[in-house]
C-alpha cells in the first residue's frame, strides 16, 4: 500500500487536483498489484468510480446547491439580511452581529458554507466598510460566520458523511442544530466583546413597525427552512426529497413572487451549479476508488490498532482525532479530508463506543474550523477575494473567532448529549 500513498502525496505536493491524485494513485497501486500474488483487475476503476456516485443520498448535493443559488439570485438572501439587520444591528458590533445572524438563518436553506459566504459577503461587505468597519475585520467576521452553515441543517458535509458510512442523514441533521446555535451565539459574544473594546459603531434600534415590516417582507424566505426541515424531521420526506422541495420553493418565489429571477437567467444558474456539483461528485467518485483500496488493505483496522496503542479511553482518542483533523484542515479543503478520513476514523471510533452521529457532527464542526486556518483556509481565501484585502490580514483578524470555535468544538466533543439529545427525541 506504500505506493498508493507515495503517489498520492507526490501529486498533492505538486498541486494536482485531489480527484486526479486519488485516481492516479489508485491506478498505480492496481498496476503494481498485477505483479503480486493476488492481482486486482483494472476493471475495478470504472466500477468503483460509478459506485461512488450511484447514491440516492448524494442527489441532495446538487439540489441544495441549486436552492442556494436560486435564493441568492431570487432576492431571498437580501430580505433575510434585512430582517437580521432590524433584529440585532443595534447590539454592539452592529453589522458584524448581522453577518453572524444572517448566516445562522441561511444555514437552514443551502447547506453550503461557501454559498452562504458568497451571498452574505457580496451584500454586507460594502455596507460595513462604508460604516467604518476595518476591511480585514469584516472579512474575518464573514469567514467565521460561514462556518455555521454546514453545521445547522441542511448540511452538504453531513450528506456526504451519511453516504460514506451509512449513518442516518436525518439524525446528523438534527444533531447539528444545538452545536450550530452554540457556534452562532459564541461568535456573536466574541464580536460583542471585541466591538465593546474598540468602540465599534452600532445602528439605531429598529422600531416595532420596522421589525414587523421586515418580517412581513422576508416571511416567504423565512418559511423556506421551516418547509424543508419540517418535511425531513416530520417524516414526510428524505433529505434528498426535501432538497427538491427547496429548489421548487426558491424557484417559484424568485420567478413569480419576488420576480428577481427571469427565465433567461436559468441557463446561467443551472450551468454554474452543474460545474460546482460536478467538481464535488467526481471527487466523491475518486474517493470511492481510493477508499476501496484502503479498506481492502485493512487500513481502518491498522488505524484502530494504532489508536489503541495510544489509549483506549474515548476522551483521549477523540482529542487525538480532533488534533489530526485540525492539522489536516490547515492543509486541505473539507470535502477531500472527509473522503479520506471518514472510512478510516468512523470504524475505529465506533469500535470504542463513540456514537457515529455524535462523531459526524464533531467532524463537520472541526472541518469548518479548518476553513479558517492557513495556509489553505477556504473561507479566508474567499473572504479575501470578496473584500480585496490581503489573506494575511484577514487571517490575523480571525484568530479570536477560531479560538472561540475551538472552545465550542471541545464542548460538543465531550458533551455528547449536545448532539444526541434532539435525535433521541425524534428517532428511536
Amino acid at each position: 500500500m506504500t505506493i498508493l500513498f507515495v503517489v498520492f502525496l507526490l501529486l498533492m505536493l505538486i498541486g494536482a487536483n485531489i480527484f486526479y491524485a486519488m485516481v492516479a494513485a489508485s491506478v498505480a497501486y492496481l498496476i503494481a498489484s498485477t505483479y503480486s500474488t493476488f492481482p486486482v483487475p483494472m476493471t475495478l476503476v470504472p466500477q468503483q468510480l460509478m459506485a461512488g456516485v450511484d447514491s440516492f443520498t448524494l442527489l441532495a448535493v446538487p439540489m441544495f446547491l441549486l436552492a442556494g443559488e436560486l435564493m441568492s439570485r431570487g432576492g431571498l438572501t437580501k430580505r433575510l439580511i434585512h430582517f437580521a439587520t432590524v433584529l440585532v444591528a443595534h447590539i454592539r458590533g452592529g453589522l458584524a452581529q448581522v453577518a453572524v445572524l444572517s448566516n445562522m438563518v441561511m444555514a437552514g436553506m443551502s447547506g453550503s458554507a461557501v454559498a452562504d459566504l458568497a451571498a452574505t459577503g457580496s451584500v454586507l461587505f460594502p455596507s460595513m466598510v462604508r460604516k467604518g468597519y476595518r476591511p480585514d475585520f469584516v472579512g474575518a467576521v464573514l469567514a467565521a460566520a460561514a462556518t455555521v452553515g454546514p453545521v445547522i441543517p441542511p448540511s452538504l458535509p453531513m450528506i456526504i458523511i451519511g453516504s460514506l458510512v451509512s449513518v442516518s442523514v436525518g439524525q446528523l441533521f438534527l444533531g447539528g442544530v444545538l452545536p450550530g446555535l452554540l457556534m452562532g451565539l459564541a461568535l456573536m459574544f466574541s464580536v460583542y466583546r471585541y466591538a465593546s473594546k474598540v468602540k465599534m459603531p452600532v445602528e439605531p434600534r429598529a422600531t416595532a413597525r420596522q421589525i414587523g415590516f421586515a418580517f412581513w417582507e422576508s416571511a416567504l424566505a423565512l418559511l423556506m427552512p421551516v418547509i424543508v426541515l419540517g418535511s425531513i424531521f416530520g417524516g414526510y420526506a428524505t433529505p434528498t426529497e426535501a432538497s427538491v422541495v427547496a429548489v421548487l420553493y426558491a424557484l417559484v418565489v424568485g420567478l413569480f413572487i419576488y420576480r428577481e429571477v427571469k427565465f433567461s437567467d436559468l441557463p446561467e444558474i443551472l450551468t454554474k451549479v452543474a460545474v460546482t456539483s460536478a467538481a464535488v461528485m467526481v471527487t466523491v467518485a475518486g474517493a470511492q476508488l481510493f477508499g476501496w483500496i484502503t479498506a481492502a488493505e485493512g487500513l481502518g483496522t491498522r488505524i484502530a490498532e494504532l489508536l489503541a496503542t495510544i489509549s483506549t479511553n474515548p476522551i483521549v482518542i477523540l482529542m487525538v482525532v480532533n488534533v489530526v483533523l485540525l492539522l489536516l484542515g490547515m492543509l486541505m479543503e473539507p470535502i477531500p479530508i472527509m473522503l479520506l478520513t471518514v472510512p478510516v476514523f468512523f470504524p475505529a471510533l465506533t469500535a470504542i463506543g463513540v456514537d457515529p452521529v455524535h462523531f459526524g457532527v464533531v467532524m463537520t464542526l472541526n472541518l469548518m474550523i479548518g476553513s479558517l486556518t492557513p495556509p489553505v483556509g477556504l473561507h479566508i481565501l474567499l473572504a479575501a477575494a470578496i473584500s480585496g484585502e490581503r489573506v494575511s490580514r484577514i487571517t490575523r483578524a480571525s484568530w479570536r473567532f477560531t479560538l472561540i470555535l475551538i472552545g465550542v468544538l471541545m464542548i460538543v466533543t465531550y458533551v455528547p448529549q449536545s448532539v444526541l439529545w434532539l435525535p433521541g427525541l425524534f428517532f428511536d
